[in-house]
């Protein structure tokens, strides 16, 4: 795990600038404990904070330029040799060969020139805004947030997160605070900033390939990504739930021929837990069950986190990189399709993105409460308007290819932010081969009908790895079953236990009077709300996660 910060102002950093480098300095030294480096030039401040979870610091100093990386492009196993060719060949074709999860800073002190680019997905993006002339960026939000310059709210970009769990566009929940999007590299100069998109998604729907051919391809590719994020590794730390993601790693892990510590985060007497437990005995992999009370309360990452980072586990001392750990992210959305019911699926058929939007905003029950929020009819209007917006950017492409990229690039692309934002927290990085677009091709070359609901998914494992279906595991509702016997609690099933008890309302209600954000809220009828929820006489669960994401940031 690692993260940057820098301000850059080409004519020069002034008096002004140093309050936020010495308002940085201060707040990294309450919680830094990685190593750093950090270049002061007459135009730009950079510092750059690794804990080495990769490998060696990837910072790269020369007579002409500064380059530093978080994450890892995956041009090779190696990243500081990818620094290296991306300082070298810093052009859209060569990033556009970068399949790994990574953001990349790159100044040139000859020509005073500032170059900031994200991966294709933007799983690792940068935020940045603008202060007395200067353009300061980070790849840590709550980093900006905090150095104490005045934000007003967006309004826009808040309701989306309340709503939808992500951002659309460049939205932060600040006006002032913008966040980069996938695919995109930015230069900032004497001439101003500009962005540029470097990465053509549109561009991987006009291949049709042959069924068994993209099967064949896509087992190479998710291979090739596997190895060169291994490199040199023979013990390797992993997740394995009761479903298809971490068992496909798994055995992409075990066809490696390296040494496996698996960990499940599950409650008691769940198929979850049955089908993990079966799964790792017929692979003779040595799986260490945590018990949870609630698995949907913390994700994966924070609770891998918490449970390892400590080193007591007794498989610390024996995984090569301890604070890298292998995830399934992004395989059911990737490689699964979900969110893709059969009203959405069905809407997108018509190729009217208005009808499309409607469907998307139904499945994912993402309403604006009119009975607390102000003005929530207009806000409700604006979302919709954003995500219609959002669809058309695709250009010509058939609609139901373009909500594919739709939930890539904006559902995907904000799905690691909070674990990412804790970096400081956690210090631990994470293997992500899902998110790479040259295993996200092969579902964009097939039609849509064949894709959904896990169809393809399951194609492709039982072409490839067919030992990741011969004991039972957790079906999503709706898609591909799973007809293998299974005991325990169906997940989806389970009752959770109350989201939102006494004290947590009341912590929201406290936060949120000391917020600029209450503005939105409709206090009196929040204020019932919440105390008819904390008495347990009405269940406001809803509304209650609405005004905790608004205050999420």
């Amino acid at each position: 795990m690692a993260k940057f910060f820098g301000i850059y102002c080409a004519s020069g950093l002034t008096q002004h600038h140093d309050f936020i480098i010495n308002k940085f300095k201060a707040e990294d030294a309450k919680v830094n404990s990685g190593t750093i480096n950090e270049v002061h030039e007459q135009a730009l401040y950079l510092a750059s904070l690794d804990y080495e979870t990769f490998g060696p610091h990837a910072f790269l100093q020369t007579d002409s330029h500064i380059a530093t990386l978080v994450g890892h492009p995956l041009l090779s196993a190696n990243r500081n040799n990818d620094l290296n060719t991306l300082n070298s060949h810093y052009t859209n074709a060569m990033l556009t060969e970068c399949e790994g999860v990574f953001c990349m800073a790159r100044y040139n002190k000859v020509t005073n020139v500032l170059n900031l680019v994200t991966d294709s997905l933007g799983v690792r993006p940068f935020y940045y805004m603008y202060y007395e002339g200067a353009f300061i960026f980070s790849t840590q939000y709550s980093l900006l947030k905090n150095l104490g310059l005045p934000l007003t709210c967006n309004h826009e970009g808040m309701m989306e997160y309340a709503t939808l769990g992500y951002y659309l566009f460049e939205n932060t929940h600040y006006n002032e605070i913008s966040c980069i999007r996938p695919g995109t590299r930015l230069e900032a100069s004497s001439s101003g900033v500009t962005k540029t998109q470097y990465f053509d998604w549109c561009s991987l729907t006009k291949n049709n390939d042959n069924y068994e051919k993209t099967l064949h391809s896509l087992k190479q590719d998710l291979s090739n990504n596997v190895n060169k994020y291994i490199d040199n590794d023979n013990h390797v730390l992993t997740t394995l739930s009761g479903g298809l993601d971490s068992r496909l790693i798994a055995c992409l892990l075990k066809r490696q021929n390296v040494n496996i510590t698996a960990l499940n985060f599950s409650q008691h007497q769940t198929q979850d837990l049955y089908c993990a437990t079966a799964f790792a005995k017929s692979q003779k992999i040595e799986l260490d069950v945590i018990r949870v009370n609630d698995t949907q309360a913390k994700t994966i990452e924070d609770r891998l986190g918490e449970h390892w980072l400590n080193g007591k586990h007794p498989d610390h001392p024996k995984v090569t990189r301890p604070r890298l750990a292998w995830s399934g992210n992004g395989g059911s959305v990737g490689l699964g399709v979900i969110y893709y019911s059969d009203e959405v699926y069905e809407a997108a058929l018509t190729q009217e993105p208005e009808h499309l939007a409607d469907a998307y905003l139904s499945q994912q029950f993402a309403y604006i409460p009119k009975s607390i929020i102000h003005n929530a009819d207009k806000m409700q209007a604006r979302l919709k308007a954003n995500i219609v917006t959002s669809l058309k950017e695709f250009g010509d492409i058939p609609l139901e290819k373009a909500y594919y990229l739709f939930l890539l690039l904006n559902d995907q692309h904000h799905h690691l932010a909070i674990p990412f934002d804790k970096v400081d927290e956690y210090q631990m990085d994470f293997c992500l081969p899902f998110y790479s677009w040259k295993v996200l091709r092969h579902v964009l070359s097939q039609p849509t009908s064949q894709v959904r609901k896990h169809r393809f998914y399951h194609d492709f494992l039982r072409y490839a790895f067919p030992e990741a279906l011969d004991s039972p595991w957790q079906a999503y509702p709706g898609h591909v079953p799973c007809l293998l016997p299974k005991e325990g609690i169906d997940q989806w099933q389970i009752k959770r236990p109350k989201q939102f008890k006494p004290t947590k309302v009341y912590h929201i209600f406290t936060q949120l009077m000391t917020s600029q954000h209450k503005q939105l809220v409709n206090l009196a009828s929040f204020s019932a709300v919440a105390l008819l929820h904390a008495s347990g006489i009405k269940s406001y669960n809803d509304k209650l996660k609405v005004i905790e994401n608004m205050l999420k940031w």
